[in-house]
């Protein structure tokens, strides 16, 4: 059965804005555009965790048919995602709906089951839940599992024990809560589980609901769009998206469509970034999840600012809302008690501590507090602690991302185009990326983007044109680790950024080859292997930073590598037989280094000539490293940002014992007159004025945020 919108054929409304991320101290500029509309017209904005109000519309001279408003966001103005709604006719039986929104600041998001909440008083429940959830600084609701053994709203498709305009019918009470108090609301569809359907007709099954569901509450203002039920791992999941996107976009324009997808394949995050329709997508942290029974990878707290920064990665492409994830649930050892599913402190708080140094997130998800928190503390008073967990967390959230980790780091390890080489992600990145925590160093991460004409399944040829200008721009370097080989799709690009003044980093021990007609690893890299060899040791033949001077020998640990050859490329070290160890070459007006060994073994045996080479990398393009960060280990997660007379640097303990760092300010004369300043008590660090260098004792499962002025 299907539905057509409650907006008639011969009227329509189209709501413009001119932005849709914004910021405080921004007007934004609403045009609404009617077509054969006889009747009033009237809007509200719903702000918030504030609610609605009106809207006041003004004719624009010389077009009558079109209006105009101004939003202006002063300092008082809540973070969270703006909803225009925009109607002709009765408020609650409309002639035509118009709809757009706007996002200041971050998305608090939970996942909220109508099946949690009493049937014969939803509101009173649902209020309550809402004041909690605020506490907590929550300002959006993901509506989910609206269906199970029988819908959750009075469905003519799927089998209800609900008539239109009944008490019971918790899905209206959320959404006119969210009317009123100023909450965004994503319904969740699923195809009619109260039945069984073949595969090849859950989408039509999935495309009526969400028409269904539309045409009974689309005039709620708090309805901002439409989330897939379905979580798909690999990218097979993205022409489902693609199809459920057009879907939303097709209901109404201004609605939004949303997704939360695993990461076992990070191609997906490349794949689900050219989906233009497409507008939220929240990478599972997957931490607790790796816990379950048929499952047991046991993903350490810190994977979450991994899995999280996929996604991040891929949202530049269209601007997308991307959102970092944290699991309040717990399988097996990670429960609290077999009587609810709930996780502890030690595991809520440092997630969202990892969640937070991913740069540029544009906010939060809970999965779920609705359940593991606020529903579960009522029967368990223990859960007080968990849910504390929460609160403790979401401060810190607030300061690292406000403070720090806006600004995305100029180091990017880049995931190439890997369809048959799904090993890669566990073997060669999650070690290198740990390599880095090592050394102290705050990495991004940057996944496949194919070309947007060439979506899965079909094999891409071109390169996205998009991405290589964005990062020359943005003075990213490329960090290649342990990377076999290159499909040309990635080869070209990558030859053309080095070609045109890009820079990156290659770890091995494996060197990335080319297609015979892409480029040639020996002009490229400046290497040609050979057999293989035991090494013993790593000797500096040439200086190029200040850490560390020509003869410096650093032990290997006993491991055969291959036998390299350099052509036209400065030598900066050699393995103890006089072979190549690590070079630097010039390719076109860009610049390419090479670690003949893995990220790991240079982080724990050569850390400082890693970073005297990651500072001549960077010196190409005119910055530098701001601060050292030294005695950390790979279970920590790191973010820094450069201020206009210092940084700002994060470190997250997530070990259970304290651990001591030094922080070493780098670009500083000794004389420099300067001073830290401790941000999460706001206040100056005793003893340190005009010193360039401070320890630090970091608490286990626990940070420190510190800043340096000068």
């Amino acid at each position: 059965m299907t539905f057509t919108s409650c907006t008639q054929k011969d009227i329509t409304i189209k709501v413009n804005v001119n932005a849709f991320k914004v910021h405080r101290g921004d007007t934004v500029k609403i045009e609404v555009e009617l077509s054969k509309a006889k009747k009033p017209v009237q809007a509200v904005l719903l702000k918030p965790t504030i609610g609605n109000s009106e809207l006041l519309l003004e004719k624009v001279q010389g077009k009558p048919d079109v209006f105009k408003a101004e939003v202006i966001l002063d300092n008082k103005a809540p973070e969270g995602l703006y909803a225009v709604h925009v109607w002709t006719g009765d408020k609650e039986n409309p002639s035509a709906i118009g709809k757009a929104t706007f996002l200041l600041g971050k998305m608090i998001v939970d996942f909220c089951y109508p099946s949690t909440f009493d049937k014969n008083n939803p509101d009173e429940e649902f209020s309550k839940y809402l004041q909690d959830f605020h506490e907590t600084g929550g300002n959006f609701i993901v509506a989910h599992g609206l269906i199970g053994n029988t819908a959750h709203f009075p469905s003519k498709i799927c089998k209800s024990d609900l008539e239109p305009g009944s008490p019971k019918d918790i899905v209206e009470a959320m959404l006119r809560n969210g009317d009123e108090k100023g909450y965004p609301v994503l319904l969740s569809v699923s195809w009619d589980l109260t039945r069984e359907i073949h595969s090849k007709d859950r989408m039509e099954s999935i495309k009526s609901i969400m028409d269904e569901l539309y045409e009974l509450y689309s005039f709620h203002p708090s309805l901002v769009g439409f989330y897939t039920y379905l979580e798909g791992s690999g990218t097979y999941f993205a022409p489902f998206m693609r199809e459920f996107s057009d879907n939303v976009k097709k209901l109404n324009p201004g609605l939004l469509s949303g997704c939360s997808p695993y990461t076992d394949d990070p191609m997906l995050a490349g794949y689900l970034g050219i989906i233009e329709s497409l507008d939220i997508i929240i990478y599972q942290g997957q931490v607790m999840a790796s816990y379950r029974p048929d499952n047991r990878q046991k993903y350490p707290i810190r994977r979450v600012k991994e899995f999280c920064s996929l996604g991040i990665g891929a949202k530049h492409l269209q601007n997308k809302i991307a959102l970092t994830h944290v699991e309040l649930f717990g399988y097996l050892e990670n429960k609290i008690s077999p009587e609810h599913s709930t996780t502890s402190y030690a595991n809520i708080y440092p997630q969202i501590l990892s969640a937070a140094t991913v740069t540029e997130n544009d906010g939060i998800s809970f999965f779920t507090y609705n359940c593991n928190i606020h529903r579960n503390m009522k029967k368990f008073p223990e859960l007080k602690q968990s849910r504390k967990a929460v609160i403790d967390g979401m401060n810190a959230f607030d300061l690292i991302c406000n403070k720090i980790s806006y600004k995305p780091n100029n180091l990017t390890f880049y995931f190439p185009h890997s369809d048959w080489v799904i090993e890669r992600w566990n073997n060669c990145f999650l070690p290198a990326l740990d390599a880095f925590r090592t050394l102290g160093i705050a990495v991004d991460i940057l996944p496949y983007v194919p070309a947007l004409n060439e979506d899965y399944p079909y094999w891409p040829n071109h390169a996205n044109d998009s991405v290589m200008p964005r990062l020359l721009k943005d003075k990213k370097v490329i960090i290649l680790p342990d990377i076999s080989g290159f499909k040309r799709t990635d080869s070209d690009w990558i030859e053309k950024f080095v070609k045109e003044g890009g820079a990156v980093i290659a770890f091995g021990p494996q060197i990335p080859m080319a297609r015979p007609d892409s480029y040639k690893r020996k002009e490229f890299f400046g290497v040609e292997e050979g057999e293989p060899k035991n090494h013993s040791s790593i000797i500096v033949k040439e200086s190029i930073g200040k850490r560390v001077s020509v003869g410096k020998q650093c032990a290997l640990p006993d491991s055969q590598l291959p036998l390299w050859k350099t052509e036209n490329t400065k030598v900066v070290s050699t393995f103890e037989d006089g072979s190549p160890a690590v070079v630097i070459k010039k390719y076109g007006k860009g610049t390419i280094a090479t670690f003949l060994i893995d990220a790991t073994t240079a982080a724990e045996q050569t850390p400082e000539l890693v970073r005297d080479v990651i500072d001549f990398v960077m010196a190409t393009y005119e910055i530098s490293l701001p601060v050292d960060i030294l005695g950390t280990n790979e279970n920590v997660n790191i973010a820094v940002t450069n201020t206009d007379n210092g940084f700002r640097v994060v470190v997250i303990n997530l070990n259970s014992q304290a651990m001591e760092i030094t922080l070493n300010a780098l670009n500083v004369s000794e004389n420099t007159k300067c001073e830290w300043f401790d941000l999460i008590s706001d206040k100056s660090i005793k003893n340190s004025k005009d010193n360039i260098s401070l320890k630090l004792h970091v608490p286990g499962n626990d940070y420190i945020c510190v800043e340096f002025r000068k």
